[in-house]
């Protein structure tokens, strides 16, 4: 029977001892959301519209006015952000809107415009900014002080410039042949960064080094004329009995003794020794007649050239041609792309060139022994390529062919790199493409020449020190920087965009991806109110993110202050506790700094940006807001807060009203709900301080999906949720709650509570009593 056990922390425990866990959720911090965020749906010259926005991260998050004056030229939104972040001189409105998420729905596209060299366009431009504006953006480019480009980018008045970019070389490549290697030798940069070196070696046949071939199939024989070499090894190369593949034979000397072949040849091509020979070596066939003979001397050879430092790029051969008519064999000696003895039969078919199949990493002899004097056969292949995958940095470029060298004492023979620049880690696909541009150019020494990234250090400067153009490579880009520029190049195709009723939807809908708590749209239109509206509900349902919403009214054509009877038609139509409405137009000092009248959605931002920056539950009610002057509609549908305070109020506006010599404060803080007469539907606070209280208590309590149901969790659930409820009561949203029940069914945890918003005091009855009071002398 085993040891008994505990499980204990998460493990099981034989080992007798004391073991502690800690338990620290009792001082895990349980807070409330964040509050005072509106978001502001409206036009703009300028900024990144939302029709180019597809991630919340990308929304403009404004948390000062000043940064929307950087970013809007003019337009709704420039003008917004101050009655927002500044929208109350009343001591009980501490300040305006935390953070504004600014939503420009004009669809506006930016401007465009291409760079070309003497290849084509490499340089693509694009404005950074969005609008019709943006074709007054420029580039011009010229030849720098002392090396590379002078790029010059002009918008307006400003102007950004930089000298002397580019020009700097990254790496230079040159191939040593050591006399038995390539013998001619080029570099290029391909599209996509791939460093490739192409090299070309021509050699005579040799079939005058073989004293003859066999009469029919043979097995080939070998000894050595000196006694003394024993122990060397001898291959032979030829053709097997069909005279359809290329077989090899090695064999190891015995001095004068004969040493029978096994492997049957009907040619032979060539043979080796390995190792310093004292005598002649002679190759026989079966009859037996002299095939070949090798001199003495250290690895020496017959019908074979010798290669050294002819390296391939893990590819086949691209050709194989003689110079004239021959129907010869030759084989190619070495190793695999990894690094695996091959060897390759290539059968000759005149000045037609021949490709290889077999790939390879290096070429160690070719065997000639067939072909003819009087051909001479060129080889060409890429002696060295970079996987841009794999080379994928200037310092991996830089090992891959400084191991493709060798220096046997104080020579370097084969590849040599050299790195010119700090820039280790660029990548080679950020190097100007060459192949498509000048071509390759001879790197077999004594040419070194020398690689460039221009049009990369043209694209890098733009894109981190330019505020007005944004770059990238062209397709297909080729041969460096752009050429210069005889005028300044204007970018254009910028446009404002005409807004429609889908890019205010588009607008909510990506608004569902952020936190919010109000929102204001900067139009007259009664569908985008809907909309609005629509989106509200949304949110406080399966949204799960509470927030309100405040719009402004004209008249039924949207060219005038709305009358009353177009004020009540559009409230009906609404019928709304998540909606405000405002039909007065405003005065306030705009961003030059001069009066101007202002529609009635800026009321609506200004009642919006006041509740922001207000505690949770504070009735704008008898609050005074930062306005000038008002003005209601005149003429036919005439009101005044004054006649026709208890009317506007019974159709659910929401207003301000003038005190003389104080300034101008909110009537009453209602909604435009109208089917009851619930404090929580009508009272714009009360319905901001439910809103906020639902959605602190549903966040904290989602930190119960995913356990485990049991009754400890139950318990912590519970502790979450009185501990959510005390907070809401010390920041006044909540006046008390009582009633907390909790029950766990199978996978579902019910809540239930009572809770008792704070609402605002909005009438104070008095009765004054008349007394007499006895008065003696």
């Amino acid at each position: 029977m085993s040891a008994t056990s505990i499980f204990f922390g998460g493990r099981l425990i034989r080992t007798p001892g004391s073991y502690t866990v800690v338990d620290a959720s009792g001082l895990e911090q349980i807070g409330l959301g964040a509050s005072g965020i509106v978001a502001v749906l409206g036009e703009a010259e300028g900024g990144k519209p939302m029709s180019a926005i597809t991630e919340p991260a990308d929304l403009i998050r404004l948390t000062k006015p000043e940064r929307a004056r950087e970013l809007f030229r003019s337009g709704q939104l420039r003008e917004v952000a101050d009655m927002l972040f500044a929208p109350s001189n009343d001591p009980d409105i501490l300040g305006g809107a935390v953070e504004v998420v600014a939503c420009k729905v004009n669809p506006a596209t930016q401007s465009t415009g291409s760079l070309p060299n003497a290849y084509g366009d490499v340089l693509d431009l694009v404005s950074a900014d969005y609008g019709a504006f943006t074709s007054q953006v420029n580039i011009a480019v010229g030849a720098g002080t002392n090396q590379g480009k002078l790029i010059t980018i002009t918008f307006e008045d400003g102007v950004e410039s930089v000298d002397d970019l580019g020009g700097d070389s990254m790496f230079s490549v040159t191939y040593v042949d050591s006399g038995t290697g390539w013998d001619t030798m080029t570099a290029e940069v391909e599209a996509g960064g791939a460093v490739v070196c192409k090299a070309t070696r021509a050699e005579l046949g040799k079939a005058s080094e073989i004293t003859a071939q066999p009469i029919g199939a043979s097995t080939i024989d070998v000894k050595s004329s000196s006694a003394a070499d024993v122990g060397m090894q001898v291959i032979v190369y030829g053709l097997d009995a069909a005279g359809t593949a290329v077989v090899s034979e090695t064999y190891v000397l015995n001095g004068t003794t004969l040493q029978a072949g096994q492997t049957i040849m009907s040619k032979v091509m060539g043979a080796r020794v390995i190792g310093v020979t004292i005598g002649t070596v002679t190759a026989t066939d079966d009859d037996p007649a002299t095939i070949l003979t090798i001199a003495a001397g250290t690895n020496p050879e017959t019908g074979l050239v010798t290669c050294a430092d002819m390296y391939v790029g893990a590819s086949a051969l691209t050709g194989v041609v003689a110079d004239g008519a021959t129907t010869k064999h030759l084989a190619i000696i070495g190793l695999s792309k990894t690094g695996a003895a091959q060897i390759e039969l290539i059968t000759l078919t005149g000045a037609v060139s021949v490709t290889g199949v077999a790939q390879w990493s290096e070429i160690q002899f070719i065997a000639m022994g067939e072909v003819e004097v009087a051909r001479t056969v060129t080889f060409s292949g890429e002696a060295a390529r970079t996987v841009p995958a794999t080379q994928n940095t200037l310092q991996k470029v830089a090992d891959y062919f400084n191991a493709r060298s060798r220096t046997p004492g104080a020579t370097t023979y084969g590849f040599i790199y050299t790195m010119n620049t700090g820039l280790t880690t660029l990548d080679p696909d950020d190097l100007d493409d060459t192949s498509n541009g000048a071509g390759a150019v001879d790197c077999l020494s004594p040419a070194v020449p020398d690689f460039y990234a221009d049009l990369y250090a043209v694209i890098d400067w733009i894109n981190n020190h330019s505020q007005h153009i944004v770059a990238s490579e062209s397709s297909g880009a080729a041969g460096g920087a752009p050429s210069n520029t005889a005028a300044p190049v204007f970018l254009n195709g910028g446009d404002e965009g005409t807004t429609t009723s889908q890019h205010w939807q588009d607008a909510l809908n990506l608004l569902k991806q952020t936190r919010v708590n109000s929102v204001v749209v900067l139009t007259h239109t009664p569908a985008v109110h809907a909309m609005l509206d629509a989106h509200c509900a949304f949110m406080g349902g399966v949204g799960r993110d509470e927030r309100d919403g405040f719009v402004g009214l004209l008249n039924t054509a949207g060219t005038a202050l709305a009358p009353k009877a177009d004020i009540k038609s559009q409230i009906i139509n609404l019928n709304s506790r998540h909606i405000r409405a405002f039909a007065q137009a405003i005065e306030r000092y705009n961003t030059a700094g001069e009066r101007q009248e202002f529609e009635p959605y800026y009321l609506a931002a200004v009642a919006a940006g006041m509740q922001a920056g207000s505690s949770v539950g504070t009735s704008l009610t008898y609050k005074y807001a930062n306005v000038l002057n008002l003005r209601q509609a005149s003429g036919a549908g005439a009101w005044n807060p004054t006649d026709d305070s208890e009317e506007m109020l019974a159709a659910g506006l929401c207003f301000l009203e003038n005190v003389e010599g104080v300034g101008r404060r909110f009537v009453r803080n209602i909604t435009t709900h109208l089917s009851s007469s619930n404090l929580a539907f009508i009272e714009g606070s009360v319905n901001e301080a439910v809103n906020f209280a639902t959605k602190a208590l549903r966040n904290n309590l989602e930190m119960a999906v995913g356990k485990k149901g049991f009754a400890g969790t139950v318990n912590a659930v519970k502790g979450v949720a009185v501990n959510t409820l005390g907070l809401l009561i010390d920041n006044q949203a909540l006046v008390a709650w009582r009633a907390l029940q909790i029950e766990l069914v199978a996978d579902v945890l019910s809540v239930a509570v009572e809770i008792a918003p704070v609402i605002p005091i909005n009438f104070v009855a008095t009765t004054v009593h008349l007394i007499t009071l006895r008065q003696t002398a």
